[in-house]
């Protein structure tokens, strides 16, 4: 039988401190309503078809920010009820947004490597390393807002039936 490390470990942050113990089972963070569901990554993570798919399984709306006039369009979005929300990555540079996101709704975000993206997205095998070092540079800048405002993390390199699985699986818990 494998026996654990049980140790206590205290991270003190400005004003938060953080206690995770591995011998008791640990108690889920509260999240924002479950009505909107937001979700967020970066372009070719496969946002528009998990968003598609959430919505036909909890038989929601699927709603999609646009880059322009997005905080009316939220309003908008919020005014109708339970939706899911495909938010652009590039919104994700307004604080106010990332806030007002991470208020009103759950926040799933698809963590998907350059590597797996740039096979998505190249036309031919030749634009790979140029699409890789694109999304190199944008994932290095989004990446610190994605886990600033995310609730659910959801890994999206592989199938996208499989992504689409584990996205269901994890706004279902």
């Amino acid at each position: 039988m494998t026996q654990f490390i049980r140790k206590e470990f205290h991270v003190e942050d400005a004003d938060k401190t953080t206690v995770i113990r591995q011998d008791i089972q640990a108690s889920r963070p509260a999240m924002p309503g479950q009505d909107i569901l937001y979700v967020i990554g970066l372009t070719g993570s496969g946002k528009s078809a998990v968003v598609a798919h959430l919505a036909k399984e909890l038989d929601r709306p699927a709603h999609a920010l646009p880059l322009d006039g997005a905080e009316a369009a939220l309003d908008a979005i919020l005014a109708q009820g339970p939706a899911v929300v495909e938010v652009p990555h590039k919104l994700l540079g307004l604080e106010e947004l990332r806030t007002r996101l991470n208020q009103t709704g759950r926040v799933l975000y698809l963590m998907a490597g350059v590597e797996a993206i740039a096979a998505r997205l190249a036309a031919a095998p030749q634009e790979e390393p140029a699409l890789r070092e694109r999304l190199g540079r944008q994932r290095s800048a989004y990446e610190p807002w994605f886990m600033q405002t995310l609730h659910l993390l959801v890994m999206a390199d592989g199938p996208l039936g499989q992504v689409q699985a584990e996205a269901l699986e994890r706004v279902r818990l």
